[in-house]
């Protein structure tokens, strides 16, 4: 009956807290997508690909701060409810509640690291090789009457647009011939040639700035030419990927390592904090739940930020290693000694 109510509360809390925050982060995440393909076309069914292939990256930090918060407002829950008295009066112990969160904890953070260390590297080599395919095979969605339309280094305004085919173009970059240059074309039309992207341009004029000068170039043809690349479509070795931690010279791959392992392990170095942060005595104590909740994830994140930004690898190691320490600690102190 102890192990029900638990779950219970604890199943309560989770899966709407956990749902909340995925609407809230696929928003976000949808926001991004379309500011990053604003100008290539996508079908509904593109559009749903590179948001599967970007999902992990917002639910590998949304399940442990989930999980977290639902373990300690569950255990709370009960508390203030009277429910967890009720039990301890009837022989349960505070230590009974960390045996019963300890398995499906552990699922947690096996579940945490298949996300930092398999699937986040495999998703996000996954959504640049979709992004770098669909560049090459570039279909340009200029809008017609619409003011900051990038193209490259070029921003684009046309006033008429029909399939590839644009009526009174104008062009500005400032990395383009000659420093800033300005185009004006009363026709153009959109060429993909082997990743080449090329806008044919006719019956205008081309002006090109300098500190010393301004020229003017009137012509009957023109091209202005993009190389978007060829995508890198290969398989990930996630085994040379690690490695590259302790061989390659750059600080980002040790940083992210030290930042999957640090997340993955939130979860089950803070258990000892559940019944720190959950039981209470009602009579004479509020309920704080909420805010030990929020200040501990904030702390421990932050701590996990200075670690993996200036000791990565011995950061993984050490933050951990004091956290649980530290929560086991303050549960003997004040929890053990009293319940």
């Amino acid at each position: 009956m102890f192990k029900r109510y638990l779950f219970v509360s604890f199943a309560q809390i989770f899966f709407p807290f956990f749902l909340v925050l995925l609407f809230i982060a696929s928003v976000v995440l949808l926001i991004d997508i379309a500011g990053r393909t604003y100008v290539i076309k996508m079908s509904f069914a593109d559009l749903g690909t590179l948001f599967l292939y970007l999902i992990p990256s917002s639910l590998f930090f949304i399940i442990p701060i989930t999980f977290f918060a639902a373990l300690v407002l569950g255990v709370a829950k009960l508390t203030y409810d009277y429910e967890l008295m009720v039990c301890f009066s009837l022989g349960a112990k505070p230590l009974d509640i960390v045996k019963f969160f300890l398995p499906i904890t552990i699922l947690a953070t096996i579940i945490l690291f298949v996300f930092s260390l398999v699937m986040l590297p495999l998703a996000n080599s996954a959504s640049k090789n979709f992004v770098a395919q669909k560049k090459a095979d570039i279909d340009v969605n200029i809008k017609s009457g619409e003011f900051g339309q990038k193209l490259g280094d070029w921003l684009v305004y046309v006033d008429s647009a029909h399939k590839r085919t644009y009526k009174n173009l104008i062009l500005f970059s400032e990395n383009g011939f000659e420093g800033d240059t300005f185009i004006v074309a009363e026709s153009g039309k959109t060429n993909n040639n082997q990743g080449l992207f090329e806008l044919n341009l006719e019956q205008g004029s081309a002006y090109f700035a300098s500190p010393e000068e301004l020229k003017r170039v009137d012509y009957h043809q023109m091209s202005v030419r993009q190389n978007v690349s060829e995508p890198q479509l290969r398989g990930y070795d996630l085994f040379e990927y690690w490695h590259n931690v302790f061989t390659s010279d750059s600080h980002q791959k040790p940083r992210k390592l030290a930042q999957a392992v640090m997340v993955s392990l939130f979860p089950l170095i803070s258990l000892f904090l559940v019944p720190l942060f959950g039981i209470a005595n009602p009579r004479f104590r509020s309920n704080m739940s909420y805010f030990y909740v929020i200040a501990s994830v904030a702390l421990y994140f932050v701590l996990m930020h200075i670690a993996s930004e200036h000791f990565p690898l011995t950061g993984m190691i050490i933050i951990p290693l004091i956290w649980c320490a530290l929560g086991f600690g303050l549960y003997k102190k004040f929890i053990t000694k009293f319940y």
